[in-house]
């Protein structure tokens, strides 16, 4: 078997929101589309954050996590790597920051624009379906 490549483990298409984005609509969007994070993107298009369930019912519990914006409660690093990469380089990536996805952006001409998401979930499935 060859390496495998993000590209070859990665979920296809990024769920996201905007900075400016009421969190209520955040947090119907985890639930609609039954994922645990979702990406933050700027007006340019650009990934600024990341917000987890984690850090939504961290809203809910010291603020009133109703008037509350995308921008004021996501984490600000995102991590993000190309498709082309080894899949158990990723991995390390991940676990080196002590985080669940990785944000797969395009290179080439337009570069930085999300085209996927590896998670720890998609590791494990991988590892599942290829022992």
């Amino acid at each position: 078997m060859t390496t495998p490549l993000v590209r070859d483990v990665m979920h296809r298409g990024v769920i996201i929101c905007w900075a400016d984005e009421p969190l209520p609509d955040v947090a119907h969007r985890l639930c609609e589309y039954d994922i645990s994070a979702i990406f933050v993107l700027d007006e340019s298009g650009r990934a600024e954050g990341v917000i987890s369930r984690t850090d939504i019912a961290r809203a809910f519990v010291q603020n009133d996590w109703r008037k509350l914006t995308a921008a004021e409660v996501m984490s600000p690093n995102v991590l993000t790597i190309t498709g082309d990469i080894p899949l158990k380089a990723a991995v390390q990536i991940m676990l080196d920051n002590r985080v669940h996805r990785l944000l797969i952006v395009q290179g080439g001409r337009t570069p930085n624009r999300p085209v996927g998401v590896l998670s720890l979930t998609d590791v494990l499935l991988f590892m599942v379906e290829h022992e």
